[in-house]
């Protein structure tokens, strides 16, 4: 059984529809079939489907949306394909490299590869979503690939390296619906506590979503999280009303001597 059908790529706001139509072309050459379209400015138009020549099944089964955060929730892992150097991703994976990597994941889990606007590529607001960096070692004089010819090299890398059996015992990881909600209620925490006060509190939070995408958690280890938070905003608020009332018998107190 392939290991290809949890792939999907995820093309954000496509102006051309050239490239919708190479992209599906080039999708079911490699034996990929699950294409989303987040904010997509293009139209499914007869150019894009003379490009998919016989792959007009994926254009039109393809999930429009909008919002990256919101097309990757049900998915386990998104990865972002970009040539830039970004401070907060560990390491950046070439398509083979996360083509093994991805191997040993659980057969459940729904990865999203994700590719960026023609003009500029993944924007730090696009980034923020993403746990995995894969970079296309290009010559360095002239590094920008065209989105299509892109995607053949990542799908070849992922056709080649999970083409064969699934491994059996992996972890299956928590979705990134889970793993967002909880990083936002962590915000929550952190600001309350005036944690975030300092300098670059963007930054910082960047840092600790890439630390959570290390942890590499499940729906346990989420779920354990999330109740630490409760009990946190719990106690902070108890420990809150406890203080007024000590301050207001106090202040009752010195009332009553004078």
């Amino acid at each position: 059984m392939s290991d290809l059908g949890r792939i999907a790529i995820v093309l954000v706001e496509t102006s051309s529809p050239g490239n919708l139509g190479s992209v599906a072309r080039v999708m079911k050459n490699m034996g990929l079939d699950r294409l989303v379209l987040v904010d997509c400015r293009a139209d499914l138009s007869q150019e894009a489907r003379q490009r998919a020549r016989g792959a007009d099944d994926l254009l039109e089964n393809a999930v429009c949306t909008s919002g990256l955060g919101s097309a990757l929730e049900s998915f386990h892992l998104s990865v972002a394909t970009s040539s830039r150097t970004v401070s907060w991703f560990d390491r950046s994976l070439q398509p083979r490299e996360m083509a093994a990597e991805l191997k040993g994941l659980g057969p459940g889990h729904q990865v999203a590869i994700v590719f960026g606007p023609e003009r500029t590529g993944l924007t730090n607001e696009h980034l923020r979503y993403c746990q995995w960096q894969v970079r296309i070692p290009t010559a360095t004089a002239f590094p920008s690939l065209n989105l299509a010819h892109a995607v053949a090299i990542v799908a070849y890398e992922l056709s080649q390296g999970l083409s064969a059996p699934l491994p059996k015992g992996a972890r299956e990881l928590a979705e990134l619906g889970q793993l967002e909600a909880f990083t936002q209620d962590l915000e929550g925490c952190l600001k309350e506590i005036q944690f975030l006060k300092k300098q670059n509190p963007r930054e910082i939070m960047m840092t600790l979503r890439q630390m959570l995408a290390r942890a590499s958690l499940d729906d346990r280890d989420i779920r354990i999280l999330r109740g630490i938070l409760r009990q946190w905003k719990w106690y902070a608020r108890s420990k809150g009303i406890q203080e007024e009332g000590h301050e207001g018998k106090r202040r009752g107190t010195e009332h009553a001597g004078s």
